[in-house]
């Protein structure tokens, strides 16, 4: 009877208990979509996976080298030297990108894409395209390239120069052995890390992240919590663990102003170039041939819309004129003497950069086409071929002789003498110049390649 009645009394308590819960309030849901998830759901359908197509020579190893002494070393190096001709395979590497601009323009890593043969962009919903190389800077790591979609893409918000804070949260995004689009989070670690090239100081605002970046996200971007692009990732520090770095934003925009000018970018002008030297857009140089009506262009002027759109920086000028194609117009907002004017402008294309003089007076070089070189229709190569080269010029200096096939030029091939003049245009006084070299010898009736690179300063 009393287990009858304790039985009785635990169920009862039970009973109590549940109604009790059944009367307190609904405990609150959790809100999932954080400030990361939102930032994410913002920039991956920038993110793009870059794949390439490269020919690499084969290292062959000496088979007998551990049987020999060093007497017969050299002998024996120079035998297999001759003996052996150079093998080439494909490689394949995967990289990443991100979009910068709905027309199709992506930036990554400039030795993911160096020296590809082929260039494939992949989207965040699989569609892929075949991608040009634009532009690319092997110091700072970084390269432009652009694939034709059929309809404008998604491109991540930048955000301003000098905006990070340290310690705030950052997160990277990138294609990390290909295994598709991944997500890291960490902080931003510090915002003035040094960059040395050639064992030198060459930048003093790297940034750096404990957000892990793993291979194949190089080249991928490094974002605030708004989504916005404050980076692009660049290296990971092999030696420790949770350190990686990227460029900020303000070198990228420096970059990109040179790149996507017109005069660089299309080959055309409106008839006046614009700089930013104080941090507005100022009228510095005015064609006096171009059909602008009198007046209507100074020197000194401010430039303040395109499309009457305004623009504040030279990276939001050039870039509202990317739609812009030669003999399009486009109107132009103009401060001139206090009153703002609308001055309608039309693009037209400049005549092609001269390949042979800007070679002769830039790298002391005597270039001609590669298929003027005798028995060269043997050999599946492209290039430009070095007929003479100046007395104590920079190319002489660097060791360069007659007989060599110049292929590429800057990051860009060159199978043509204009090929030569569009890489050589933008280069001035001083600027780095890297030249991939290929030399040719006859063995057994068949040419031979050996590839090479020299690095010079233009003249």
């Amino acid at each position: 009877m009393v287990q009858t009645a304790h039985r009785w009394s635990r169920r009862l308590r039970v009973l109590w208990l549940l109604a009790v819960c059944a009367a307190l309030p609904a405990w609150p849901a959790v809100n999932r979509r954080t400030p990361v998830v939102v930032a994410v759901e913002k920039a991956l359908p920038t993110v793009v996976n870059i794949g390439t197509e490269k020919l690499i020579k084969v290292q062959h190893a000496d088979p007998l080298q551990q049987f020999r002494g060093q007497m017969l070393d050299e002998f024996f190096h120079q035998f297999f030297q001759q003996q052996m001709q150079p093998e080439y395979r494909l490689s394949h590497s995967l990289g990443s990108g991100v979009i910068i601009d709905p027309l199709g323009y992506i930036l990554t890593n400039f030795h993911v894409i160096e020296r590809a043969s082929k260039i494939q962009v992949t989207l965040a919903d699989g569609r892929a395209f075949p991608a040009a190389f634009l532009a690319g800077d092997p110091v700072n790591d970084i390269a432009l390239v652009k694939i034709e979609a059929p309809a404008p893409l998604t491109a991540v918000e930048f955000a301003t120069d000098e905006d990070t804070l340290l310690g705030e949260t950052v997160i990277t995004l990138g294609n990390p052995f290909g295994l598709g689009h991944s997500v890291t989070v960490g902080v931003l670690s510090a915002k003035d890390r040094e960059a040395r090239y050639g064992g030198k100081v060459l930048y003093k605002d790297i940034l750096q992240t404990d957000a892990a970046v793993n291979p194949g996200s190089s080249g991928g971007p490094l974002l605030n919590l708004d989504g916005q692009l404050i980076g692009l990732n660049v290296a990971i520090y092999q030696e420790a663990q949770n350190i990686g770095f990227a460029v900020p934003i303000k070198r990228m925009r420096e970059l990109l102003a040179q790149w996507l000018a017109p005069r660089l970018l299309k080959k055309a002008t409106l008839g006046f170039e614009v700089a930013a030297p104080n941090g507005k857009l100022v009228v510095t140089q005015v064609a006096p041939d171009r059909p602008l009506p009198r007046g209507a262009v100074a020197k000194g002027d401010e430039i303040v819309a395109v499309n009457r759109n305004p623009v504040a920086t030279l990276l939001d000028y050039e870039r509202a004129l990317l739609p812009l194609r030669p003999t399009h117009y486009a109107p132009i907002g103009v401060v001139h003497g206090g009153q703002t004017n609308e001055v309608v402008a039309q693009l037209l294309a400049l005549p092609k950069p001269d390949g042979v003089r800007l070679a002769q007076d830039r790298l002391g070089l005597d270039l001609k086409p590669f298929a003027e070189i005798k028995g060269s229709a043997t050999l599946a190569r492209q290039g430009i071929a070095i007929a003479a080269v100046t007395a104590g010029g920079v190319a002489a200096r660097a060791g360069l002789m007659p007989g060599l096939i110049v292929t590429r030029i800057n990051g860009r091939d060159v199978a043509t003498l204009d090929d030569v003049g569009v890489a050589l245009e933008p280069v001035h006084a001083g600027a780095p110049v890297t030249l991939v070299l290929v030399s040719l010898r006859e063995q057994q009736g068949a040419l031979i390649a050996q590839s090479a690179q020299a690095s010079l300063k233009a003249e």
